[in-house]
């Protein structure tokens, strides 16, 4: 049974209107409709189910404790499975974009790749602290959250076309596009249609 969702499809409409600016400017910067922002938001926070925060407690306590573990140890961090342990949580789909950690920082390995943020220090996806740091700031920084997102959405559009060019992608590219942002299916899933559904209304609102 699936639990009660945390925003009515009012709440949702409050929340976008309040990062339509955020959204523009990310669409400016980055040559993405904020169409297709937009449904990736809508269909993430309106699935967003009570669930969701009790997973990122969850990885919040695990990663408190790590770091207790190992400033008493003075050993690093390491992220260790621990099966049997369904409590043994380290990442999770956080923020209104729903980003698990991983995926952020593979969105953002990918844009510095391909120069669509200024060069930096690379996050790596195998390190415990890194990792840490940018769960912690998708769960608390809303525009950086937002920002990852559209990353993401870059990134499985290259994955899945071999372009940037979202003035030009047909409507079966976009639904793997979208089917690609929430999963690693080959096939194009309810997800990618719902989100090409949103996407027609929020091109034809604007």
């Amino acid at each position: 049974m699936k639990a009660p969702p945390l925003y009515s499809q009012k709440a949702a409409e409050r929340i976008l209107r309040r990062l339509d600016g955020q959204i523009g400017a990310l669409s400016a910067r980055y040559a993405i409709p904020g169409a297709v922002i937009r449904a990736v938001l809508w269909q993430e926070i309106t699935n967003i189910d009570l669930l969701d925060p009790l997973a990122d407690c969850l990885v919040r306590l695990n990663w408190l404790r790590l770091r207790l573990f190992s400033g008493l140890t003075g050993r690093p961090m390491q992220m260790k499975k621990r099966p049997g342990n369904p409590f043994w949580k380290l990442d999770s789909s956080t923020g209104y974009a729903q980003i698990f950690a991983i995926v952020g920082v593979n969105a953002l390995n990918f844009a510095m790749d391909r120069g669509l943020v200024p060069p930096g220090p690379r996050p790596d996806p195998d390190s415990a602290e890194d990792r840490r740091r940018v769960w912690l700031r998708l769960r608390r920084d809303g525009a950086y959250n937002l920002e990852l997102a559209t990353l993401n959405l870059l990134s499985a559009a290259e994955e899945k076309t071999g372009r940037l060019d979202f003035a030009a992608y047909s409507a079966e590219e976009l639904k793997r596009i979208f089917t690609r942002y929430n999963g690693t299916s080959k096939e194009i899933t309810p997800y990618g249609e719902a989100c090409y559904r949103n996407y027609l209304r929020f091109s034809a609102e604007k």
